[in-house]
């Protein structure tokens, strides 16, 4: 293969280093690997490029990961299909069915939740996320009492108006719990820490 082709395999296999990196140092890698081939044989380079892509280009995707801020989306949704699990529960009453079928979403979903929240702590302390977590909460709530206040009105659902209610009341009470949730963690996150003694 001559010089300029070579080059060009080179600089396709710069795409698999994330796109930052890419932007920042991909120009000057692929100059730098062509000015090699010229200096030195192709074979020795090539080694060389090829033990240097397999090692940083996983290290550069690890930190790019590690750079980004953690998502507490998961968790949240999790802990709040869990809420809603015992709500349904609840709501289920006198219906073993039902009320197994609710303590069963909310147990798996909860530790889903667990597990989901250690992972996204592990890569970093930050919570910004967490810091509009009364908005969630309102939007909630304001689904929950549109829904009762229609109910109210209207009296009796109209037909082929069935689902969407109770899609409503659903949503609602996710959002309610989800904000409750992002609350709790938004405190506990911003709670003044004691200096160790």
């Amino acid at each position: 293969m001559s010089g300029p082709k070579t080059a060009d395999v080179y600089r396709g296999l710069l795409s698999f280093y994330p796109r930052r990196f890419r932007d920042e140092y991909g120009i000057d890698m692929a100059l730098l690997f062509a000015e090699q081939l010229r200096d030195e044989p192709a074979g020795r380079v090539w080694a060389r490029g090829l033990v240097d892509l397999a090692i940083t280009i996983p290290a550069q995707h690890l930190e790019a990961h590690m750079d980004r801020p953690p998502n507490p989306t998961v968790p949240v949704v999790f802990a709040a299909i869990s809420v809603s699990g015992v709500v349904f529960a609840i709501v289920g009453g006198s219906s073993l069915g039902m009320v197994g079928f609710g303590l069963a979403v909310a147990v798996v979903a909860g530790v889903l939740a667990v597990a989901a929240w250690r992972h996204t702590r592990a890569i970093s302390a930050a919570r910004p996320a967490t810091a509009r977590w009364w908005l969630v909460l309102v939007a909630g709530v304001g689904a929950l009492a549109t829904t009762i206040v229609i109910l109210n009105v209207v009296g009796e659902v109209p037909d082929g108006w069935w689902w969407p209610m109770i899609l409503t009341l659903l949503a609602g009470v996710v959002t309610t719990a989800a904000g409750l949730i992002l609350g709790i963690v938004h405190l506990i996150d911003n709670r003044p820490r004691r200096a160790a003694g």
